[in-house]
C-alpha cells in the first residue's frame, strides 16, 4: 500500500494548530524533522507537512502505477 505521513497535523507532532503557531521557528523545525524521521522509519513512502500538502503525492503515486511500479 502507498502511505502518506502527516507530520506537522499528525499524531507525531500532536499540538493544534494554536499550539503549533506558538512555537518558536527552530522548536517547529525540530519537531518537523523528528515527525518526518518516525514516520519514514515506521514505512510512510511519503511525508507531508498537513493534508493540504497530500495531492502531489497523489499525482507521483499515479505516475509510478503507471511505470508499472508497486508499493
Amino acid at each position: 500500500m502507498w502511505t502518506i505521513g502527516l507530520a506537522v497535523s499528525g499524531n507525531e507532532v500532536g499540538l493544534s494548530l494554536k499550539d503549533w503557531n506558538a512555537l518558536p521557528d527552530p522548536e517547529k523545525q525540530a519537531r518537523r524533522q523528528r515527525a518526518y524521521e518516525r514516520l519514514r522509519m515506521s514505512g510512510a513512502r511519503y511525508v507531508v507537512d498537513t493534508i493540504a500538502d497530500v495531492l502531489p503525492c497523489f499525482d507521483e503515486v499515479e505516475a509510478r502505477l503507471a511505470r508499472g511500479e508497486k508499493p
